[in-house]
């Protein structure tokens, strides 16, 4: 999901000339894997391929903050104890355990995947940039065509170089 929502910036979406030359298929999967994320109908389409990567015994690394969802809907929506006595909720109860244990069985999955150095390396050594830093590099990479970017790329540059530079990280 990260990584579909840093594709989404517009500081990346803006790049067509790039684009055009991303490989088909790759940009096809692209296209898949923004199907698999859609959030319509409580991302169904997700959840469908999570559980059918479960039932292939297949390395899965779930959403957190979807599990996380739907465990904080769980609590809000259904009451603690049943309405007008002192007893327990267990429907509340098996709901909770139930993203509990799906969740548990992500652990299960054969994971082949190699380490790899050199790019836990660039992840940790990598500059992060702020939402203006991600633009002007988008600016540096392919000149703004639109109006729009043409006047913030100027502003941009109206800043002193070592401001500008500081105020990106």
């Amino acid at each position: 999901m990260s990584v579909l929502a840093g594709l989404s910036q517009s500081s990346v979406t803006r790049l067509h000339k790039l684009r055009e030359k991303v490989d088909k298929n790759k940009a096809d999967h692209l296209s898949t894997l923004e199907k698999q994320m859609s959030p319509s109908e409580n991302f169904k389409t997700y959840r469908t391929a999570l559980r059918n990567a479960l039932k292939q015994h297949t390395c899965v690394i779930p959403f957190f903050t979807l599990l996380v969802k739907d465990i904080h809907t769980t609590c809000e929506i259904k009451k603690t104890k049943v309405e007008g006595t002192e007893l327990i909720n267990f429907e509340k109860c098996w709901e909770l355990a139930g993203h509990l244990v799906e969740f548990q069985k992500y652990q299960s999955g054969v994971c082949d995947l190699q380490s790899d150095g050199n790019i836990q390396e660039d992840i940790l050594l990598a500059k992060i940039l702020t939402e203006d830093g991600m633009m002007f590099s988008s600016y540096e990479i392919e000149e703004p065509v639109t109006v729009n970017d043409k006047k913030r790329y100027k502003a941009f540059l109206e800043k002193a170089p070592k401001q500008r530079m500081e105020s990106f990280y």
